[in-house]
């Protein structure tokens, strides 16, 4: 399914477009982008400054596609020579909320559009969500790490959040589709690089923050901060907040009375707000039992995923659903039916029976995250609880020890291998992670041989983990994308012991 938008009537002038922002002249303008891969001829090319690099080094190729102009960010840049017609804007990158939205006909004023962040479970929530929704009559799309899409989700691309003028398109995609709700992942970044710029909320859920990214925020107070701003400088209509940690503490002490709480800890006080929070939970073979008391009624429901996270993940969505008028009955039962989304505490046996270790993949590669996987999964282990992992290249290298130490604390066996190592040395990588472990420590480095090795040995009361990538169907070495995927890999090593495997 494709994610480009339907442009209906939307062929403009480029003074139009930038009315009560900037003087332009009258260029008749037939679509536009910041990414000089997806412009097309006689569209608008915007040219900010990114991470690494400035839209207007790519101003050869705008010009060979046969570009209306180019518009740039003239506080980042000088006017360059140009065959085409070339408008610096003062500050543009502050804009291009404002110009996506208008471009696409404010797609998000058309739709319930619900944020999630956190440092973990944003993929699980909005999938959730969005599933929940679509199981109601309520069709709902879907924009994170696993990609976009309404039925089918496509198109992955790398970003949590895409760029801004993709989401105002896709969000405009959506509509185009009868769409009337949709669940967007925001990271901490997409609100930092103004990403969201443009997108009206109506429901923001904070689930957690814990250690991630520190190399980019430089602080922990920062990243809170970065979250925050979801709730605090947009105008929410239900802001949904988690008070399992410190940090979701704050934020809805901060939100004021404009907030509905959500824990899974038994001590928790409603302080007068409205509140979902979980009096008990036993946990099962197939997940865990849950009893609630909330501002909307008691009850108990059935959730199929496994650990303590999942179910304050599910109570998320409930406070979700209850605040867009679901009934709880009709709420808890909706959320019994979901299923995992891809690569977030994936069971890879087809089924529980089969006389094989179970496996799961999971994309936890944050310490918290790690150490949350491996608790969810020893709640349901008889036997020894297996643990294959490693870290990312040119990423926070401070957490690299941290990971060592809680894999190697939480489960029986722990190994280490190659994650993405990007443009980092793999042996490197590992060397860091080993750090935080004894001399006793396993590792492997290549991932395939790690996976195979964990699985082949393992009873078949044991459970494996295998972390860090997910859904991810690539392993990348430098400047090098090669297919692999956690979960083919440990399907292959399943089969091999028997044909109880996929």
């Amino acid at each position: 399914m494709s994610m480009r938008a339907e442009l209906i009537d939307l062929r403009g002038c480029l003074n139009q477009l930038f009315q009560g922002i900037a003087q332009m002249p009258a260029i008749e303008i037939a679509g536009l982008s910041s990414d000089s891969r997806k412009l097309d001829k006689e569209h608008l090319f915007l040219a900010v400054q990114g991470a690494t690099s400035h839209g207007l080094d790519f101003l050869r190729q705008v010009e060979a596609v046969g570009a209306a102009a180019v518009v740039f960010d003239s506080s980042t840049s000088a006017t360059p020579e140009s065959s085409l017609p070339v408008i610096g804007v003062e500050g543009l990158a502050g804009y291009l909320g404002e110009i996506a939205n208008r471009w696409y006909g404010s797609p998000s004023k058309r739709l319930r559009v619900t944020g999630v962040t956190g440092t973990n479970g944003k993929t699980t929530v909005a999938y959730l969500a969005a599933q929940c929704l679509m199981r109601l009559g309520r069709k709902c799309g879907f924009v994170g790490t696993l990609g976009a899409g309404v039925d089918e989700i496509t198109g992955e691309g790398g970003m949590t959040t895409p760029a801004c003028l993709d989401l105002h398109e896709i969000l405009a995609g959506f509509c185009n589709q009868g769409v009337g709700d949709a669940a967007i992942e925001v990271s901490s970044h997409a609100l930092e690089q103004g990403r969201v710029d443009g997108v009206r909320f109506d429901s923001a859920i904070f689930t957690n923050l814990s250690r991630d990214h520190i190399d980019y925020h430089g602080s922990m107070d920062a990243y809170f901060e970065s979250k925050a701003s979801l709730f605090l400088d947009h105008d929410v209509c239900h802001r949904i907040v988690s008070l399992d940690n410190e940090y979701g503490v704050e934020l809805a002490d901060r939100c004021g009375a404009n907030v509905v709480t959500v824990s899974t800890q038994p001590d928790r006080v409603a302080n007068g707000r409205p509140h979902i929070f979980v009096r008990s939970v036993v946990a099962g073979e197939a997940g865990s039992n849950v009893g609630i008391h909330s501002s909307w009624g008691d009850a108990e429901l059935q959730v199929s995923l496994p650990g303590d996270f999942n179910v304050a993940n599910a109570m998320e969505v409930l406070a979700l659903l209850l605040c867009n008028d679901i009934a709880l009955d009709d709420a808890c039962a909706t959320i019994e039916q979901v299923t995992a989304p891809p690569g977030r505490m994936e069971r890879v046996n087809r089924s529980v029976d089969d006389g094989l270790p179970l496996v799961y993949v999971d994309y936890s590669h944050t310490p918290a995250s790690l150490e949350a996987a491996l608790k969810a999964l020893r709640l349901h282990c008889k036997g020894q609880l297996w643990c294959v992992f490693g870290c990312g290249g040119d990423r926070d290298r401070g957490k690299r020890p941290m990971m060592g130490a809680v894999a190697e604390h939480l489960s029986d066996v722990a190994i280490v291998t190659s994650d993405n190592p990007r443009s980092e040395p793999p042996k490197q990588i590992i060397e860091e992670i080993l750090e935080g472990m004894s001399d006793a420590a396993i590792s492997l480095g290549d991932r395939v041989e790690a996976i195979s090795h964990a699985v082949r040995s393992a009873s078949a009361d044991d459970i494996v983990l295998i972390a860090g990538k997910g859904h991810e169907n690539y392993q990348v070495f430098g400047s090098e994308i090669l297919p692999f995927s956690d979960y083919e890999e440990a399907g292959k090593a399943l089969s091999g012991r028997g044909a109880g495997g996929p």
